[in-house]
């Protein structure tokens, strides 16, 4: 008994130490108005997702290379609790964009998970009915050049005439709906 009891104190002490680094860890998430930076991905993607993407290589590509006018990004981990509630209203944006003939091509939906393998990846895309087009950034190197933001965050990178990626709006945390989602890309697309 008196063992368990030790257990379950240990347990707790790595618990709330971990929540201490958690609340006390640095994190300058981008910001709008900021220039999106350069980050490269190693994944192989298959053939329809760089189809979605409008690529030709499998892997080591960047983010430059890939087209449209605005390029959504949700960084989040597959082991978030929360971030999981995005999923419905992101496979329903990325349905919308696919069908709409004003946005497919115009708009890229990507999710970056951080921190995570492309077998963690395949076991969260099954378990929740993943859509839409799942990179991973295992060694947090991307993550730590968009500032570590807690997860799930969101950028919206909108593509200037001159080529530049300028980051026009963000989110932290949970969609609301759909229809939030869809408001804010259509004052960007404005």
């Amino acid at each position: 008994m008196r063992n368990r009891g030790i257990s379950f104190l240990s347990f707790v002490l790595c618990l709330e130490l971990i929540l201490i680094a958690t609340v006390c860890a640095e994190t300058k998430p981008i910001e709008k108005g900021a220039t999106f930076p350069s980050i490269t991905f190693k994944d192989i993607v298959s053939k329809q997702e760089r189809k979605t993407l409008g690529i030709s290589q499998k892997s080591n590509f960047s983010f430059r290379e890939i087209p449209g006018n605005l390029i959504i990004i949700e960084v989040f981990n597959t082991y978030c609790v929360s971030c999981p509630r995005n999923v419905p209203v992101l496979n329903k944006l990325n349905y919308a964009i696919e069908n709409d003939p004003k946005l497919k091509g115009k708009v890229k939906l990507i999710s970056i998970a951080v921190g995570n393998n492309q077998n963690e990846v395949k076991d969260y895309r099954n378990l929740h009915k993943v859509l839409y087009t799942v990179l991973t950034d295992l060694d947090f190197s991307v993550h730590k050049t968009l500032g570590s933001p807690r997860v799930p965050y969101a950028i919206f990178v909108k593509r200037s005439a001159k080529g530049k990626d300028i980051v026009v709006d963000t989110h932290s945390g949970i969609f609301d709906s759909y229809d939030e989602v869809m408001k804010m890309l259509r004052a960007i697309l404005i």
